[in-house]
Parts: C-alpha cells; sequence; structure tokens
C-alpha cells in the first residue's frame, strides 16, 4: 500500500496542513531521482524530499536534512521565494498539486517508472525535474475532488461485468482498489469469488460495507509498518490482519510512517554494514591525516627558524677567535638587531667556533630547502582531509546501496588506498560500541570511552533514540536505540538502560544511582568541549541499582 492513491492522498493533506504558507528557499538535488526543496516558515525550516525510484515514488518531510558539501545542484529557480498556497492531490490519479501564492503551481508525478515533478504558470509549462515531452496532461485534471466512499452499485456494476471476480471487478472500478488493500478487503470479506454466484446482491453489500470502515479507518489520521526480522514488509492506512507473523509499529500519521519504512528499508542488511565500514576506514583515515597536519611545522615557522641559524652563523664568524665564556655557549651582542642585546648560541662540545658557525649555515641551509616540501605536503594532506571530508558528508546523506554504489565509484582513490573491496567493505571489523538486549528486544549501545561516547551520541543515534548518563560523574553515554523493535520501549526497557549507564559509571560500586536520560535530539556537545562532554535538556532523572540485563 506503500504507492496506493489513498496513501498519496494522505500525504497531501498532511503536507497541505504542515506546510501551507511556507517560503521555498532552495530547490537542488545531490543523487539521481531525487528533488530537495526547502521550505521556512516562522524561523523553522523543513525539507521535503521527493524520490523518484522506479516503483517507490515518495514523499517525505524532514526536520533536519543536510546538503552535501559537494556534488549538489540547484533547481527549478522559479520556485525560490515563493510561498506554498494548498497541496491537494488529482482525484483521478497519483499526481499532487503544489498551488503557490505566485498563481504558478508545481505537479509532482507519482508513476511507478516515469516519476517526475514539473513547474506550470497557469498553462504554460516552465520546468521539470527530469526531461518532459508533455505526454502527461495535470492542469485540467480535479484535484482536492474525491468520490469516496464509493456507490455500491458501482461495485455491484464491477463485479457483474468482471464474471463475479470480486478483486478484478475492484479494480476495474477503482484502480487504488489493489495489491494489500486489496487483499486486507476480501480478508475481511471472508468470502471466496465462488461463493458471490449464490448471493451476489449480499455479498456486495457486504463489500460495501467493509470497504466504507476500511475508508474511515484510513481517515483516521494512523499509519502502520509490519516488520519481520528487523525490516519492513508492509506500510498501511490501516491494520493488515493477514500480517500475523510480524512486529507491528504504529505512527501518528502516514509521513512518519512513510519515513520509518523507508530508513528501515534502505538502511537494512548489506546497505548499513557496508556504510558502517566504510564511515569507520574514512574517519580512521581522517583523524591520521589530523595528526599529520598537525605535526607538519608551518612555512613561516620554519622561515624565522631559517633566520635565526643563519644569524647564529654569522655572530659566530664575527667572534670566531673569541672564547666561550662556558663549555657549551658562547653569548654575544645582538648586532643584527640592537647592540643592547646579547644572543646566547648554543655549541656542539667539542667543537671549534668555526665549526659551529658553518653547522649553523647548514641548517639555515636544510631549513629552507625544507619550506617548498613542508608547504606541498601541508597542501597535499589538507586536499587529502577536504576530499575524505566530502567522501563522509556524502556517506551520512546516503539513503541506500544505489547511493553508495554512485559514491564508491567517484572515491575510487580513496576506496583503494583503504584497501576496501569494491563493495566497500574490509575484512571484518569489530562493533564499535558494547550491545545489549533490552525487555522488548530494544537494542542498547554503550560507549566504550570519551572518544567512542562522542561516536556513539553524535553520529550513530537518531532524534528520537533514548539516551542515558549517570548525573555527576564520568561513564558512558548509554542510547536506546528505538527503531531497533517494534513499539516504543517499555519503563523496564528504560530502567535497563539506565543501570548499564550506572554499572559503566564511576559510581559501579554505590546503590541506588541517579541517572538522566532524554532524548537523543535534546543532546548537544559545546564547541570546543573535551571528547565525551554534552549538555542536554529536557532531562528525566531516574534512581537505579547499577547493573547488566541477564
Amino acid at each position: 500500500m506503500f504507492t496506493n492513491w489513498l496513501t498519496y492522498m494522505r500525504i497531501a493533506e498532511e503536507l497541505d496542513t504542515a506546510l501551507r504558507g511556507a517560503r521555498i528557499e532552495e530547490v537542488f538535488t545531490q543523487h539521481k531521482n531525487e528533488l530537495v526543496i526547502e521550505f521556512s516558515q516562522d524561523k523553522q525550516h523543513r525539507w521535503l524530499i521527493f524520490s523518484m525510484l522506479p516503483r517507490m515514488a515518495s514523499l517525505q518531510l524532514k526536520d533536519e536534512f543536510a546538503r552535501a558539501r559537494k556534488n549538489s545542484l540547484d533547481l527549478l529557480p522559479d520556485l525560490i521565494g515563493d510561498r506554498l498556497d494548498s497541496v491537494e492531490i488529482a482525484g483521478d490519479d497519483r499526481i499532487i498539486r503544489f498551488a503557490l501564492k505566485s498563481g504558478r503551481a508545481a505537479y509532482a508525478l507519482l508513476f511507478p517508472v516515469r516519476a517526475n515533478f514539473l513547474l506550470y504558470e497557469g498553462t504554460s509549462f516552465l520546468d521539470a525535474y527530469k526531461q518532459y515531452a508533455h505526454a502527461v496532461e495535470v492542469i485540467s485534471r480535479p484535484y482536492g475532488v474525491f468520490s469516496l466512499p464509493p456507490k455500491r452499485t458501482d461495485l455491484a456494476d464491477g463485479v457483474k461485468h468482471s464474471h463475479g471476480d470480486i478483486a478484478a471487478g475492484l479494480r476495474r472500478i477503482y484502480p487504488w482498489l489493489r495489491g494489500r488493500f486489496a487483499t486486507e478487503l476480501l480478508h475481511r470479506h471472508a468470502q471466496s469469488p465462488a461463493d458471490t454466484a449464490s448471493n451476489p446482491e449480499d455479498a456486495i453489500a457486504n463489500i460495501h460495507n467493509v470497504l466504507v470502515h476500511m475508508l474511515e479507518e484510513a481517515d483516521a489520521g494512523q499509519s502502520y509498518v509490519y516488520i519481520k526480522e528487523q525490516q519492513p514488509v508492509a506500510f498501511s492506512l490501516i491494520r493488515m490482519h493477514d500480517l500475523t507473523e510480524t512486529d507491528l509499529r504504529i505512527f501518528p500519521s502516514a509521513l512518519e510512517g512513510i519515513d520509518f519504512f523507508l530508513r528501515r528499508h534502505f538502511s537494512g542488511g548489506e546497505f548499513a554494514s557496508t556504510r558502517d565500514r566504510v564511515r569507520k576506514a574514512v574517519d580512521n583515515e581522517t583523524a591520521r591525516v589530523g595528526r599529520t597536519l598537525g605535526k607538519l611545522a608551518e612555512p613561516e615557522q620554519l622561515r624565522r627558524q631559517a633566520d635565526e641559524y643563519e644569524k647564529f652563523g654569522n655572530l659566530l664568524m664575527i667572534h670566531l677567535y673569541d672564547q666561550p665564556e662556558q663549555p657549551g655557549r658562547m653569548t654575544v651582542p645582538d648586532i643584527f638587531k640592537d647592540m643592547r642585546l646579547v644572543v646566547s648560541i648554543p655549541l656542539k662540545l667539542g667543537t671549534t667556533v668555526l665549526e659551529n658557525a658553518q653547522h649553523y649555515f647548514e641548517k639555515a641551509q636544510s631549513t629552507r630547502a625544507s619550506i617548498f616540501y613542508v608547504t606541498e605536503r601541508r597542501t597535499s594532506m589538507e586536499q587529502r582531509r577536504e576530499r575524505l571530508l566530502d567522501f563522509r558528508s556524502g556517506l551520512e546523506t546516503a539513503e541506500h546501496m544505489r547511493v553508495l554504489k554512485e559514491l564508491f565509484k567517484e572515491y575510487t582513490d580513496i576506496m583503494e588506498e583503504l584497501g576496501l573491496t569494491p563493495k566497500g567493505e574490509k575484512d571484518e571489523h569489530p562493533f564499535p560500541f558494547r550491545r545489549f538486549i533490552l525487555v522488548g528486544g530494544f537494542e542498547a549501545w554503550v560507549g566504550k570511552n570519551s572518544a567512542n561516547n562522542d561516536l556513539l551520541t553524535l553520529r550513530h543515534s537518531r532524534p528520537n533514540d533514548l539516551w542515558f548518563h549517570a548525573r555527576g560523574v564520568g561513564g558512558s553515554h548509554v542510547v536506546i536505540k528505538v527503531g531497533s523493535a517494534a513499539g516504543e520501549p517499555s519503563k523496564e526497557a528504560i530502567r535497563q538502560a539506565a543501570s548499564i549507564a550506572a554499572w559503566y559509571s564511576k559510581h559501579r560500586k554505590a546503590k541506588r544511582v541517579p541517572v538522566a536520560w532524554t532524548e537523543k535530539k535534546y543532546v548537544r556537545k559545546p564547541k570546543g568541549a573535551p571528547a565525551g562532554t554534552v549538555t542536554i535538556d529536557r532531562e528525566k532523572v531516574v534512581l537505579v541499582d547499577p547493573a547488566l540485563p541477564e
């Protein structure tokens, strides 16, 4: 039901509520078949992501989105600065119209194999995301006009002309009555097509009643995602009674359910493991490059050092026949700066003043010669760090395997240098955090040290994950991965995570340790703060005994 017209209708209604009156700030693309529109309203920024993947056209609304540092392209400039007036879906097709205050209108074509985004002014075509041949008429369609619920006579006519095949009859009259929605309808109807031959009128009446009830349920506002073995198998606006061997997650809106469904769909299995392994290798290399840059002297510092060596040599030549006042050091007036000042020059023991002067001249020459090397080396390492950061940014914004593979091709040089395979994998890498299974099947990830705490909190936690830390003492960050199991973490799961945080703190041997917890989106790292140091808002406190799950 993910690409069903009913789902797109709900999305249009929710987008209209969320974005009506918002100003368009940016329109760009950074991945093939993906358009991003940034909206602002009341100092809040939100991003609408239109994915045009074959058979998976979708619209997502996100409160946070990171535009790639490179390889993103601005599009549809006529949209910039305009404001959204309304969002409506066509009553007869999967086309959503974004009416604008200027009188222009944008159309999201949510078709299985030729999705597109078009911009019109009146009846005049202005622009499109993909090359557009005007094969689809979008202007004259009825938007926001629906014939729901369907009439019983229409259902009877459809079944009549389909030789008693209820499923075929439903598709004939209402194209959106197909797939899982139709399967659920027949499941609830609990009558096979053969049974309708004996009492077709009663069958039609029952089908109509069930259908009306299902449409009311679909209009209630909730959405449902069915999960099996941590992977989403179905999205629906209604409960699916035939999916009995799956876990269920319920969301208060279609947009939230779709966002969860897509994130789980694209972040599972090979994609997640591949991205994590490449990301870890890139992070390690970026840190190594940073350490190398920290050890490289600045060219200006080398110039000053070379000048000082040459000055020492010249001063020693002037005092060639003087005797040092103490072994290993000669103090002479600084005639090159101020005669009232003196310079103390270190000398090699067992050597003459002339030999020391020659030594300083050689050091000045070699230091000046190294300036070119250091400058080239610094420039090269800074360029490499910049490229690594661009690669890292691309890894963060990628949402499925296809994008990862495109990214790996672009950064083939780094992949080869890091010893990664064409699929972006190294030999086995250990999981970077401690991991525990809590009540309800939720995973708790635990940092191992200060730097690892930062890695867990800042890079491997999502905004709605639950974050824990023992109050007032050093210890590990603990994060409950909310998406790792069905439903929401129970009070017992929260207490277990808090107990883990108390165990991996300096109060492990104490009793009744206070542990602060909140959603990860309320955790921030102050600029310049030491590793592992964060500030939190909206914290809650729970008193627990330090312990690990059995």
